[in-house]
């Protein structure tokens, strides 16, 4: 039997279509295109967040106030948006992970801290990361639009 935890991480479409949650953070480094696709996607009850990581520590605060808004525990989903593989299937990023890592670990700031063991790794690659954390996010980007970098470094 699994504990139900208060806090949760998914990925891509399938993972805001599981989210049963008060609140959902769509945790996307480059709001790419896919932030818009899962907002469509979440559901219409939820508290639907957009989170970089600029807003995490925001995010977290306005998944808490909601929280205590409803005056009992609210459950939050963070669904990490990945990006796409040419065939169309999810691709997850480092840079999402990180994201999303980085959002729990200011929940867990703020006191909300039953999070599931996915949670829990990612919080823990954020925290011991986070002095490389755009480095890592530039190296991301890089490897999933070569194209673009590549262009960029020519010149």
């Amino acid at each position: 039997m699994s504990a139900r935890y208060q806090v949760t991480l998914e990925w891509g479409e399938a993972g805001v279509r599981a989210a049963a949650a008060d609140v959902v953070v769509i945790a996307d480094a480059d709001r790419g295109p896919e932030t818009a696709a899962l907002h469509d996607l979440a559901p219409r009850t939820s508290l639907v967040l957009d989170a970089t990581l600029a807003s995490a520590s925001a995010v977290a605060r306005a998944a808490l106030d909601e929280q205590e808004r409803r005056g009992n525990r609210a459950s939050i989903a963070i669904v990490a948006a990945g990006a796409r593989w040419a065939d169309g299937s999810l691709r997850p990023t480092a840079a999402d992970l990180l994201v999303a890592g980085r959002v729990v670990d200011e929940l867990a700031e703020l006191g909300i801290d039953f999070h599931s063991p996915a949670c829990a790794a990612a919080c823990a690659a954020a925290v011991a990361l986070r002095g490389a954390t755009e480095t890592l996010l530039a190296a991301d980007a890089a490897a999933i639009h070569p194209a673009t970098h590549r262009a960029g470094a020519e010149r």
